[in-house]
């Protein structure tokens, strides 16, 4: 969804940080591994400067040495109570070279800051909490009436036409716990070298505009990180607040025009509602690793671009919203993606536990976990649209409860069909045969299926694999369900060393005269097969023990 612009002086008592109005250089307070900021409350003598009453902020080393200038903005004459806004103080001490410090305190917002064009620019929040004024109403993203005023915004630190470079954003946490609270805390364009960590959103986004973050690196070269950026409460849809944005909030933007490359780094989004982390275009790459997304909508996880990746990462579906789509990780638009050593566990009859659109020319899922909980009600685990491109699903395992499928793979039954190789997948579950009587549909040509293990005991006709598509090659693998394990109804599929097994007595096959020319080699199939017509139909070095 697019959104719119959218020299320390000695002395006996150690080292200690001299005051320049609200400024100090980097030259005055090298300090060692940690140096510590303090200026609030410094009286200057004839002799010395003597510390009263300092709020002290501990800064990293390599902050100290990164910037030219540090602004403490207490010191600068903002309010730490959270008493009076902060907003003409702030605009003050934004400079080029500079990180702004936010001592422990609370600290009031009465209208969005802006800085564009910048170089080197950061803000430091040492358990600093921001808040901001009363809102009262809000129409397309700008509050109309209220204490706040303006686009609805926290910090808006560059624009696509004129970004900035070099942006450290650290340490804050955003409350939005009182009602009607919750604007964007962050949105910000950079060419290079975005670095933003440890922001925490407390509260639920309750007013119907922008979601929390928006996130651009405008070149290709360009990169950025976004570490531990938490929003655990999510937003409320739009029609539940006073906002007009479009069904609701997303929690994590990436602009449609990043063009760079991004980590997301163990962040955490509850349930917003409509996205939970949204790459929106596709010119970029982004890196999501590690973290938690749990129950947003249309999806948790969006991803686009090239080479871009889902790593270590836990999804987790368990509050279902009625007539909306909820799907755990999406590939919508790009090549080269990979999803690995994520685990997705939905409970109740939400849509996909991972989706692959028409638009996702290559896509790996390895090693990955999918629970489908709830036996009256599943989602599907892995789907592929139609016109989805080569997807390789390796070394995965999937547990099914309810009547759904565990793999479905659609597509146009034609040579044009881009192959789906399963190797090694291992699918579990009771899931009964309710609805949806087969563990892995097929659909698409070529598929390509290595050594599968599936089991799936329960009742109603529950299968293993039921074939609609041509040219579909089994090998090796175990493949036992209550009824038939192979429904196959397409031709020129084939079967090389694998062992099927109904613990219902059935036969192992079911061959329909829809699929001709079906091969069976040096497989063991209890119970044989029923023949239901099919032309050139051949069986050779197989066992079939009774069943």
């Amino acid at each position: 969804m697019n959104e719119p612009d959218s020299e320390n002086p000695s002395g006996s008592g150690g080292p200690r940080v001299g005051s320049v109005g609200s400024k100090v250089t980097r030259r005055t307070y090298l300090l060692g591994t940690v140096g510590a900021l303090g200026f609030s409350g410094y009286v200057a003598t004839s002799t010395e400067a003597v510390r009263a009453d300092t709020l002290t902020v501990e800064l990293p080393q390599e902050y100290l040495d990164r910037f030219d200038n540090i602004v403490n903005i207490v010191d600068a004459g903002a309010d730490p109570t959270g008493t009076e806004p902060i907003d003409d103080i702030l605009a003050s001490a934004v400079a080029d070279d500079t990180l702004v410090v936010f001592p422990e305190g609370r600290y009031l917002m009465h209208s969005q800051l802006r800085k564009t064009g910048y170089k080197n620019l950061g803000f430091y929040g040492d358990n600093a909490t921001l808040t901001h004024g009363q809102i009262d109403a809000i129409e397309n993203n700008v509050v109309t009436d209220g204490e706040f005023t303006g686009a609805a915004r926290f910090f808006r630190l560059g624009v696509i036409y004129a970004p900035g470079k070099d942006l450290l954003f650290e340490g804050f946490t955003f409350d939005f716990v009182p009602e009607q609270t919750g604007i964007r805390a962050i949105e910000a364009y950079v060419t290079d070298g975005l670095e933003v960590r440890d922001i925490t959103i407390v509260g639920e986004h309750d007013t119907g505009t922008l979601g929390p973050a928006l996130f651009s690196v405008t070149t290709a070269n360009g990169s950025g990180v976004v570490e531990r950026f938490k929003a655990p409460d999510g937003a409320a849809f739009t029609k539940d607040t006073i906002g007009d944005i479009n069904l609701g909030p997303t929690g994590i933007l990436i602009d449609p025009n990043s063009a760079g490359t991004l980590r997301i780094v163990d962040c955490e989004l509850g349930r917003f509602p409509d996205n939970g982390l949204y790459v929106s275009g596709a010119n970029g790459t982004v890196h999501v690793e590690g973290g938690t997304y749990k129950n947003s909508t249309v999806t948790s996880i969006r991803l686009k671009g090239y080479r871009s990746s889902i790593r270590g990462v836990d999804i987790i579906i368990d509050e279902l919203v009625s007539g909306i789509s909820q799907r755990g990780i999406r590939l919508d638009d790009g090549a080269d993606f990979l999803v690995e050593e994520t685990t997705v566990t939905v409970t109740g009859p939400a849509e996909n536990a991972i989706r692959v659109l028409n638009d996702a020319e290559t896509s790996t899922i390895k090693n990955c976990s999918i629970v489908l909980n709830d036996a009256k009600g599943s989602a599907r685990g892995i789907q592929l649209t139609e016109n989805a491109g080569r997807v390789e699903v390796l070394d995965t395992t999937i547990e099914v409860y309810g009547s759904e499928f565990a793999v479905y793979l659609q597509g146009n039954n034609d040579s044009q069909d881009s192959m789906a190789l399963l190797r090694n997948v291992t699918i579990t579950g009771p899931a009964p045969g309710d609805s949806a009587r087969e563990a892995i549909r097929v659909e698409r040509a070529n598929g390509r299926f290595e050594n599968l293990v599936v089991d799936q005991p329960g009742d109603n006709y529950r299968r293993c694999v039921e074939i609609h598509a041509d040219d579909n090659l089994f090998i090796g693998g175990t493949y036992q369900s209550t009824h038939h394990p192979f429904i196959n109804k397409g031709n020129r599929t084939r079967f090389d060393e694998v062992t099927a097994r109904s613990y219902g007595g059935w036969q192992a096959a079911k061959l329909y005269a829809e699929g001709t020319d079906v091969v069976v080699m040096d497989s063991t199939l209890y119970g044989g097969y029923i023949d239901k017509g099919a032309e050139g139909f051949i069986v050779d070095n197989t066992e079939m023990p009774p069943a």
